[in-house]
């Protein structure tokens, strides 16, 4: 495999992508605070809330995951009661609908205090004169991350398979 001329910042590049991940995965809601949810049970709560009475297969697109992988999801929250599940509530009668419970809404708000509290304690590290232009900065960088198109948890083999090939050359 030959070093691309652009190595070095490529390189840099992903070194912070990485630590950038990591650093995320430290300020989003952990089992500690969570009563035990995953980052992504959490997330998904949050989209439940915005998303009230979706479709299962809505509730996957809207998070970024396979209708499977969300029923598994779904299934975990439900045993905690903090969702439930209505089959056959739409037009074809099969498709489940999703509701959140009030001991989901509850988790969700607690949830929601803790990011917000997160998030001012970022913010006040931060001088407030570069406030905007840090947000300008993560939307420009979730904005090149989502049109991409290589970085989905659950992107086609086909595509990662494709991108390994390039790389090699």
């Amino acid at each position: 495999m030959k070093p691309a001329k652009d190595g070095g910042a490529v390189q840099n590049w992903w070194d912070e992508l990485e630590r950038l991940a990591r650093i995320l995965g430290q300020i989003g809601p952990d089992e500690v605070c969570c009563d035990g949810l995953s980052q992504r049970q959490t997330a998904i709560l949050r989209v439940l809330v915005a998303s009230e009475g979706a479709r299962l297969s809505d509730l996957a697109a809207l998070s970024g995951i396979t209708p499977s992988a969300m029923t598994r999801v779904l299934e975990k929250l439900e045993a905690r009661g903090l969702v439930e599940r209505v089959r056959g509530t739409h037009s074809d009668g099969r498709a489940a609908m999703v509701r959140i419970t009030a001991a989901g809404r509850r988790t969700r708000k607690l949830l929601d205090q803790l990011m917000r509290s997160r998030t001012r304690q970022i913010m006040d590290s931060i001088p407030p004169k570069q406030h905007q232009q840090v947000l300008n900065v993560l939307e420009l960088l979730n904005n090149a991350i989502e049109s991409a198109g290589c970085c989905a948890l659950n992107a086609p083999v086909a595509k990662l398979t494709a991108i390994k090939i390039k790389e090699q050359k």
